[in-house]
């Protein structure tokens, strides 16, 4: 396992418009691009689908991600967020790490022998979360994409 290529930090929340306020302006960030999703999952127990709300605002090349699930299969998630549904405050998730060759994407996974949580892919990215918890603490989400597919999630073009 290598997180070389890493890129984001990911955070769970319950209210998606609070902890935009509330991350953007700790972190510095002065814009987040906001969507809503609806994503196929492919989890070790068979194919599942999941409705997010995600924004992402870059410092550099540190990308923020926040995520507040909404519904189906949002267990990935949810264990992270706060006990209390008012809480809106964003709770690290997850880091990211880039790849940019699929086939060595998937013998590296392999290779790491690590629990899958998921995988999707869609508009050029491609992703697998593997469960690091024993080793890290967390999550790793390995993301590999077309160019156009980087451009989606507004990779700086300065790297």
């Amino acid at each position: 396992m290598s997180l070389q290529g890493f890129f984001q930090n990911a955070y769970v929340t319950h209210d998606l418009e609070r902890a935009i306020t509330l991350c953007g302006a700790a972190a510095g960030i002065g814009q987040f691009m906001s969507m809503d999703l609806e994503l196929p999952l492919l989890t070790p127990e068979g194919e599942r689908s999941i409705c997010l709300r995600v924004a992402t605002g870059w410092i550099g090349v540190l990308q923020i991600e926040l995520i507040q699930p909404v519904s189906g299969h949002i267990a990935p998630y949810a264990a992270g967020l706060p006990a209390d549904p008012s809480d809106a405050t964003p709770r690290f998730h997850h880091v990211a790490v880039r790849r940019d060759d699929s086939g060595a994407l998937a013998r590296e996974v392999e290779a790491m022998a690590l629990p899958v949580i998921f995988r999707t892919s869609g508009n050029g990215i491609s992703s697998v979360f593997v469960d690091a918890t024993a080793s890290i603490g967390h999550p790793i989400e390995f993301v590999c994409a077309t160019p156009e597919g980087w451009d989606l999630l507004g990779w700086p073009k300065s790297t």
